[in-house]
């Protein structure tokens, strides 16, 4: 089988599989770039399900760019608790700002791949994503890890060069770019997985080049433990501070912290990244 005729049969395979079992998720029945924004930095790191009720939330509270822009980052950082990463949401509302500087006209994306990766916050996968998804270019394939991996088992891939990978992300695009990238995505998620596999059920099994798949035999680096880190402590100053201030001794004897030079590093940091401040002698999300 030519590449050509793996790529056509990989396409017609995955679209038919795809208008039967996609997944029905809230940020594909918009095309407004803020809401696909909103929805990619949510994802990041974290599991749909605890994502679905943030997003509902959080457009409900800031419907656009210039709502956004105008919230405090306190109160931006209220609305995204429960994800976790507060930089994250930090971040977007940098973006927001950014995107409503302009006073005199309504905010809008580019959809250029050179103008987006620009913007704070939005790397090269964001920008594709939003291209893909909000403007439907027929040049935009985002490449997580998921499609990473059924790129690499479909075509037998070990090539570990982003360019590459890149590359063949766009030699397999169809024209319907949009369905394609929530295809590809779906796929990576729910059948080729990292580990096990569903390769009985594949719609790929049949130009598959790794078919059958006995998964990826990566041993996975050993993640830090989070109870004592400094990680869990920065989470529970800016939880204590959602609600109200504190001054420092009430804030460390909250959070359960006796080490005063742990307690006034942690604090300098988060005043550093600009996620709290100190007002009248209080220390208080900014």
């Amino acid at each position: 089988m030519t590449k050509t005729d793996r790529i056509r049969k990989m396409q017609r395979g995955l679209l038919t599989w795809f208008r039967k079992n996609g997944r029905d998720l809230p940020w594909r029945k918009t095309t407004d770039p803020y809401a696909i924004v909103v929805s990619e930095v949510m994802l990041q790191q974290t599991q749909v399900d605890r994502v679905i009720p943030k997003y509902h939330a959080f457009l409900a509270k800031f419907p656009d760019w210039r709502h956004l822009a105008k919230a405090s980052q306190a109160s931006v950082v209220k609305m995204w608790h429960g994800l976790g990463y507060n930089r994250r949401a930090m971040m977007l509302h940098r973006l927001g700002g950014e995107m409503t500087r302009d006073v005199e006209r309504s905010p809008e994306m580019p959809k250029e791949l050179d103008e987006l990766v620009k913007l704070p916050g939005i790397g090269a996968y964001t920008a594709q994503a939003v291209r893909a998804f909000a403007f439907r270019c027929d040049d935009a394939a985002p490449v997580d890890t998921n499609i990473e991996r059924i790129l690499k088992r479909v075509f037998g891939s070990h090539d570990k060069n982003r360019k590459t990978i890149d590359a063949l992300a766009l030699d397999v695009l169809p024209t319907d770019v949009w369905s394609w990238n929530h295809a590809m995505m779906d796929l990576g998620a729910t059948v080729c997985t990292a580990r096990s596999p569903k390769c009985e059920v594949c719609p790929l099994r049949d130009v598959c080049l790794s078919y059958p798949c006995a998964g990826d035999d990566v041993k996975k680096r050993p993640q830090k433990k989070f109870a004592d880190s400094d990680r869990m402590f920065r989470g529970r100053i800016v939880a204590r501070l959602r609600g109200k201030a504190y001054d420092t001794d009430a804030l460390q004897k909250g959070i359960e912290l006796a080490d005063h030079e742990r307690f006034g590093r942690l604090v300098d940091s988060l005043m550093t990244e600009g996620l709290i401040t100190l007002k009248n002698g209080k220390l208080c999300l900014r």
